[in-house]
């Protein structure tokens, strides 16, 4: 994790579109491109 709040904030607080993968608002509802529902919160954990 980021050693500051508002650096993590920035970079955390999004959702990305499950079918074309580009970064969404966190109120978002819909992708603003492609339009599809299904949003995820991006991952906060470093992978592998």
């Amino acid at each position: 994790m980021a050693k500051f709040e508002v650096a993590e904030r920035r970079l955390f607080n999004v959702k990305i579109c499950m079918r074309c993968n580009s970064k969404n608002s966190w109120k978002a509802t819909k992708c603003r491109k492609c339009g599809y529902s299904g949003l995820r919160p991006k991952s906060r954990e470093p992978r592998g």
